[in-house]
C-alpha cells in the first residue's frame, strides 16, 4: 500500500510539471499566417483576452505589467496542490483542482472574448464617428475571422490540459479517500475502559 502511494505521489509529481512546461515553456496557442508563425503561452492569454485582435496578430506589443499580473496568479494556482504538505486537513487535496479551473476559465473567457464584436457600434448610427465604428468593426472582424482560421492549439495547451485533469482526478481520490477514513474514525466506538480487579488480594505466606 505504501508503494502504491509513493508512485501515486511521483505521478502527481509529474503531472504538475507538466503543466509547469506546459503553460512557460511551451506554446498554448499557435498563430500560422503564411511564413509568419507566432507562438503565445498560457501566462500571456491574460493579454489576449484585452486585446485579442491585435496580441494575436502581432499588432499591438506585450503587455507587461499584465503578463506579469497573470503569472503570479499562475503560480499561485500552480502552489495549490502543495497544500496537502503544510495542511492535515482532507479539504487541502481540492488544491489539485485549482490549475484546472484556472486553465478552464481563461479558456472560456477567451473564447467569449474572440467571439464577440470587438467595438460596440450602434447600428442606426448615422454620425462620422459611427460610420467610421462600423467600418472599423467590419475590418476588425474580417481580420479576426482570417486569424481565427489559422489559430491551433499547441502542444503546451494539450499537454498541460491532460495534466491538470490528472491532477484534479488525483486530488478529487484523494479527498474522498480522507474522507471514507475519517468516516470510519468517528463510527468507531470507544473501547470501555480497563476494569481494575475488585476481589480480596491473596497474601503469600
Amino acid at each position: 500500500m505504501r508503494r502504491s502511494q509513493i508512485e501515486l505521489g511521483h505521478a502527481m509529481l509529474g503531472a504538475w510539471a507538466a503543466v509547469v512546461v506546459g503553460w512557460f515553456v511551451m506554446a498554448t496557442l499557435v498563430v500560422h499566417l503564411g511564413p509568419w508563425q507566432q507562438s503565445i503561452r498560457f501566462y500571456d492569454l491574460l493579454a489576449v483576452i484585452n486585446d485579442p485582435g491585435g496580441r494575436l496578430t502581432g499588432i499591438n506589443r506585450p503587455h507587461p505589467l499584465m503578463t506579469f499580473g497573470f503569472s503570479l496568479l499562475c503560480c499561485a494556482a500552480l502552489l495549490a496542490p502543495a497544500a496537502p504538505l503544510f495542511s492535515k486537513k482532507r479539504g487541502a487535496w481540492l488544491g489539485c483542482l485549482a490549475p484546472l479551473i484556472l486553465m478552464a476559465s481563461t479558456c472560456a473567457t477567451l473564447y467569449a472574448k474572440t467571439s464577440a464584436n470587438y467595438l460596440q457600434a450602434n447600428e442606426r448610427a448615422t454620425t462620422v464617428r459611427g460610420l467610421l465604428a462600423h467600418v472599423a468593426q467590419s475590418a476588425v472582424g474580417r481580420i479576426a475571422d482570417v486569424v481565427a482560421t489559422h489559430i491551433s492549439v499547441g502542444a503546451g495547451g494539450c499537454l498541460a490540459f491532460l495534466a491538470c485533469v490528472f491532477l484534479a482526478l488525483s486530488g478529487a481520490r484523494r479527498f474522498r479517500a480522507a474522507a471514507r477514513v475519517g468516516a470510519e474514525v468517528d463510527a468507531t466506538p470507544l473501547a470501555p475502559p480497563r476494569q481494575r480487579d475488585a476481589g480480596p488480594r491473596q497474601i503469600e505466606p
